[in-house]
C-alpha cells in the first residue's frame, strides 16, 4: 500500500512539473487573476489610460497601462532624448520639454537602461540616425544578453523583436568586424570612435588606426552608412593609446593583440571603408529602441536570459512595451513593485503572462525597479503628470523615454470647464473665467470668456458680458456656450447682509498656519488657556530685539489661503494684546492674484492689555474672490521693538453694517448688567480672563476691587503698600499701594489687606463713597444696617446718590459678597455722576 500511494505521489509531481514546463504562465498567472478595481480614460484619440489593482493571497498588484492605436493619424510614438544626451532627467520633465503645440506628449514613460556616465546602455536609433551604439549585456543577470528592441517600422507598424546589425570596416581587401560605438575599448573588442569623443580614451594595448578626410559628417551616423577615409597613422601596439579623433574622421580602435598585429602593417595613407547595417525590418524605422529581455515571441512566453536569473525572478517593478498581432496596438505598461499593501510587484513571467491576455504576441522588457515611471496627461492638460507610485519615493532620473504623442492641430471645441463660482452675496458680481477647455483631439484650446454667448438660469442675476451680478437671493446656474458647446455652473445667491459672521479661522489647529520673519524670530503655537471659544487660540512669540533698527514684523501665514464668500464690509479677529504697541495688518489675495494689505490697527494700535475685537475694512479696488493669507505685527520704531506674547482668536468675516461682538462670552445682551459692564470695559476699566469670560456673578475680591478703582481714578504712587501679605510680585501691588495712599481702601486688621478676601457690599459702599468723596443722607432705614454700623454712613451716601435702595425686604445685607456684574454696575453709576 505505501509503495501505491508513493507510485500516485511521483505520478502527481511529474504531471504539475511538466505543466510547469509546458505552460510557464500557469504558476504565475494568479497576481492578476483577481482584479479588484479598473479605471479607463482616454486622454488623446484612440489613446487610452487605464489603471488597474489585483489582489490575491497577499500579493497587490498596482498597473498602469497606455492603450494606443497606431492607426490614428495624429498619435505617434517616439524616444525622447535629454540634451545633451547624457544628462538624465526625470520621465515627468522630458515629457514637459517635448511637449509643444503640434506635439503633445500625453503619455510617457521611463524606457533604456543607462550607465554610470549618464549614457543610455543600449541602442538608440532614429530613422536610421544612431543616437547611440550602446552595449549587449555579457553577465547571467543582464537582462540584455540578446540584442532585442521595440521600435516602429517604416509602414508606420510597431515591432518588438530581436534585432542585429553588421558594423565593418574594410581595408587592404580584407573586411573585419566593430563591435561598438563610442564606447569603452574592452577584451577583444574593435570600436569605431567618431569626433564627438574627441579623444579615445583607450590604453597601450592596442592598435589604433586613425582615419582622416572621411567621405561624410562623422558627427552623424546612420544604419546604410558607407563611409571611406584615408589612413593618417596607425599607433604601435604597447606603445600607444588614447588617440586624437581627427575633426573629418574617426578612429578604430582594435584590442584583440593578434588582430591588431595584423593591422599594425598598415601604411599612412591607405583607404579604409566602414559599413554600418542593420537586418531588413528594422531599416528605414521611425525609431529604434533596444533594452530587454523579449517577453513575449509569437504570442507566447519567450524569455531571453535566464529566467532562473535574480534579476528576471524577483518581484520588482517593471515597465514593457507590448504589440499585438496587427502591429497597430501598442501597450505600454508599468507595475509598481517594493511598496507593502500598495504593490508587491511582478517577476518577468508574470508579466510575460499578463501581456499575453492583454493581447499581445511580442513584447520586451524596459528599464525597471526604481526608474519605472508613468507619467499620463489628463483630456485638456497641458503637461503628463505622474500616475504610478516610484519604489524610491520619488521619480529618479533616466537616460530616455517611450513617449506617445498628439499631432493634431486646433480642433473644435469639445468641453469647457467654468470657474467654479459657489456662492455669492447679493449685489456683488463675479467674472466668469474658462478655467480649462478643451478641443476634439483632446488638446488644451484657449477660449476668451468675452467670445462666449451667457445666461443665467432661475432668476438669481443677470449677465453683463461675461460678468454675473446677483440680483436675487436663490439657487440657480450661470450658462456659457461657445462653438455649439454648452456649459454651466451651479452658483447660491445669498443675502449676507443679515446673515452672522463666516469664521474662517478658529485658530484650534496651529498646524494649519506658518510663522514667517522679517529681521526678527517668531514662533507660533496652540494656547488651550487663551481659547475665546472653540478650543485654543494661536499664541504667537515674537522678538523684535534683533540687531538692527529696521521695520520687524512677525508673519502667521496660512498653509492654504482661507477662501471668503462674497465680499464682507471687514475682516474681525480677537487679539490679546500685550500693550506692546505694535501694528497689526493682514493680506487679502484678490481673483486676479493682486495682494492687498489691511489694517487692523494702526501703526503702534496694539496698546491694550488682554482680550480685543479689532476689524480691518475691505478695500474697494479687490476682484472676487477673496481669499486670506496672513495676519501680521509689525513694528517700524526702533523704540518700540520689544518680544512678546500675542493671542488670536475667532477670525471671521463680518458682512452686517452694524455688526456687535460680545466684549465677554459669558454677559450676552439679555444681562441685567450688560450696559454697566460693556461701558467699563470700553473704557478700560475692567478685564476678563483670559479665555474671553467675565465671570459676572463670581465674588470680585479686594485686590481686584483695588485694580479697577484705581485704573477709574488713574491713580499712581511711588510708594509701597504697607500690608504684609501683599508682596511685589503681586499682580495688583502698585494698585494696592496706590488706593492705600489715597485712602480709599484700608487693610482688614493691622498689617494685612487680605487681596483674596471677598468683597462685602458694606466694604463697596466705603471704597466708592470714599473713591468718589460721596456725601448725604437719606431717609430710608435697612433694617440690618443700625446707625452704629461702621459703614452707615457710607450706605446713606450710597442712597442719597439714588446709587442703591437695597432689596424688596427693606434690608441692605451688608455682610454678603458683592459679585463682579454688581460691582460693576455700582461702579458704573458712580462715573455718570461725574
Amino acid at each position: 500500500m505505501k509503495k501505491l500511494v508513493r507510485k500516485l505521489v511521483t505520478i502527481v509531481v511529474v504531471f504539475f512539473v511538466l505543466m510547469l514546463s509546458v505552460n510557464p504562465s500557469y504558476a504565475n498567472a494568479a497576481v492578476f487573476d483577481n482584479k479588484i478595481k479598473e479605471e479607463k480614460k482616454e486622454v488623446s484619440p484612440q489613446v487610452t489610460h487605464i489603471q488597474q489593482t489585483y489582489s490575491s493571497n497577499n500579493i497587490r498588484e498596482f498597473v498602469n497601462v497606455l492603450d494606443v492605436n497606431l492607426n490614428n493619424t495624429y498619435t505617434k510614438l517616439e524616444v525622447g532624448v535629454p540634451k545633451p544626451i547624457n544628462s538624465l532627467q526625470t520621465t515627468t520633465n522630458m515629457a514637459k520639454q517635448n511637449t509643444y503645440d503640434g506635439h503633445r506628449v500625453v503619455g510617457a514613460v521611463n524606457a533604456s537602461y543607462f550607465l554610470g556616465n549618464g549614457m543610455p546602455a543600449n541602442l538608440l536609433a532614429e530613422k536610421n540616425e544612431i543616437i547611440n551604439y550602446g552595449i549587449l549585456g555579457d553577465t547571467f543577470d543582464s537582462p540584455t544578453q540578446k540584442p532585442v528592441a521595440f521600435g516602429v517600422s517604416k509602414t508606420g507598424k510597431a515591432i518588438a523583436d530581436y534585432y542585429s546589425t553588421n558594423l565593418s570596416f574594410q581595408v587592404n581587401g580584407k573586411s573585419y568586424p566593430i563591435d561598438l560605438i563610442n564606447s569603452e575599448r574592452t577584451t577583444n573588442k574593435t570600436v569605431l570612435y567618431t569626433p564627438d569623443k574627441k579623444t579615445t580614451g583607450s590604453n597601450n594595448w592596442g592598435v589604433e588606426i586613425v582615419v582622416s578626410n572621411a567621405s561624410q559628417d562623422m558627427k552623424v551616423l546612420h544604419f546604410g552608412d558607407r563611409l571611406s577615409g584615408t589612413v593618417s597613422k596607425v599607433t604601435t601596439y604597447g606603445a600607444e593609446g588614447n588617440s586624437t579623433v581627427p575633426s573629418d574622421g574617426f578612429v578604430i580602435s582594435v584590442q584583440n593583440k593578434e588582430l591588431a598585429t595584423e593591422l599594425s602593417q598598415i601604411a599612412a595613407g591607405t583607404n579604409i571603408d566602414v559599413n554600418l547595417a542593420i537586418d531588413e525590418k528594422w531599416m528605414d524605422a521611425q525609431f529604434i529602441l533596444a533594452a530587454g529581455p523579449m517577453l513575449v515571441n509569437n504570442g507566447k512566453i519567450d524569455i531571453s536570459m535566464p529566467t532562473s536569473s535574480s534579476f528576471a525572478s524577483a518581484r520588482s517593478p517593471r515597465t514593457a512595451v507590448a504589440v499585438d498581432a496587427t502591429g497597430t496596438k501598442v501597450f505600454v505598461v508599468t507595475v509598481d513593485g517594493r511598496l507593502t499593501g500598495h504593490s508587491n510587484g511582478v517577476n518577468l513571467t508574470e508579466l510575460a503572462s499578463y501581456l499575453i491576455s492583454m493581447g499581445a504576441t511580442s513584447a520586451i522588457n524596459l528599464d525597471g525597479g526604481g526608474s519605472t515611471a508613468m507619467v499620463v496627461r489628463n483630456p485638456g492638460g497641458n503637461f503628463a503628470n505622474l500616475v504610478n507610485v516610484p519604489s524610491d519615493g520619488g521619480e529618479r532620473r533616466v537616460s530616455a523615454i517611450l513617449q506617445v504623442v498628439n499631432t493634431a492641430p486646433l480642433g473644435k471645441a469639445k468641453s469647457i470647464t467654468l470657474n467654479n463660482v459657489n456662492q455669492v452675496m447679493k449685489g456683488s458680481s463675479v467674472d466668469m473665467k474658462v478655467v480649462s477647455a478643451y478641443d476634439q483631439y483632446l488638446n488644451p484650446i484657449t477660449i476668451n470668456p468675452s467670445n462666449m454667448k451667457w445666461s443665467v438660469e432661475g432668476n438669481i442675476g443677470k449677465m453683463d458680458g461675461a460678468t454675473f451680478t446677483a440680483t436675487q437671493k436663490g439657487e440657480g446656474k450661470i450658462i456659457g456656450e461657445y462653438d455649439g458647446v454648452r456649459t454651466s455652473t451651479t452658483v447660491k445667491v445669498v443675502d449676507l447682509s443679515q446673515e452672522k459672521p463666516i469664521l474662517l479661522d478658529s485658530f484650534d489647529n496651529a498646524s494649519s498656519w506658518t510663522v514667517e520673519t522679517v529681521k526678527a524670530n517668531a514662533s507660533i503655537t496652540n494656547a488651550k488657556d487663551y481659547a475665546r471659544q472653540g478650543t485654543a487660540s494661536l499664541k504667537l512669540n515674537y522678538d523684535f530685539t534683533t540687531s538692527g533698527t529696521d521695520t520687524k514684523a512677525a508673519y502667521m501665514v496660512a498653509k492654504t489661503p482661507i477662501s471668503i464668500t462674497g465680499k464682507p464690509n471687514n475682516i474681525g479677529v480677537w487679539v490679546f494684546g500685550d500693550a506692546g504697541k505694535q501694528w497689526l495688518r493682514g493680506v487679502l489675495v484678490d481673483g486676479s492674484g493682486a495682494k492687498h494689505t489691511i489694517d487692523f490697527t494702526s501703526q503702534g494700535g496694539m496698546d491694550w492689555n488682554g482680550w480685543k475685537y479689532v476689524t480691518a475694512k475691505i478695500p474697494n479696488d479687490v476682484t472676487l474672490p477673496l481669499k486670506f493669507e496672513r495676519l501680521y505685527v509689525a513694528q517700524p520704531s526702533a523704540s518700540l521693538q520689544k518680544k512678546g506674547q500675542l493671542y488670536f482668536d475667532q477670525l471671521q468675516a463680518v458682512y452686517q453694517d452694524n455688526h456687535e461682538e460680545l466684549v465677554y462670552t459669558d454677559v450676552t445682551k439679555g444681562h441685567w448688567a450688560f450696559s454697566d459692564i460693556q461701558s467699563l470695559n470700553n473704557k478700560s476699566l475692567i478685564k476678563g480672563y483670559s479665555n474671553g469670560t467675565f465671570k459676572p456673578e463670581a465674588s470680585i475680591t479686594r485686590a481686584e476691587a483695588a485694580t479697577i478703582i484705581a485704573r477709574a481714578l488713574n491713580l499712581t504712587t511711588t510708594k509701597s503698600p504697607s500690608f504684609k501679605d501683599v508682596s511685589k510680585d503681586h499682580y495688583a501691588y502698585s494698585a494696592i499701594a496706590a488706593v492705600e495712599q489715597a485712602g480709599i481702601i484700608k487693610g482688614q486688621e493691622v498689617g494685612k489687606f487680605n487681596p483674596n478676601g471677598q468683597l462685602t457690599r458694606a466694604e463697596m459702599s466705603a471704597i466708592l463713597t470714599r473713591a468718589y468723596k460721596l456725601t448725604g443722607t437719606s431717609k430710608v432705614n435697612f433694617t440690618d444696617i443700625k446707625s452704629t454700623h461702621w459703614a452707615y454712613s457710607d450706605i446713606q451716601a450710597l442712597v442719597a446718590n439714588n446709587l442703591t435702595s437695597g432689596f424688596p425686604d427693606n434690608t441692605f445685607r451688608p455682610d454678603t459678597q458683592i459679585t463682579r456684574a454688581q460691582f460693576s454696575s455700582f461702579l458704573n453709576r458712580c462715573l455718570e455722576l461725574k
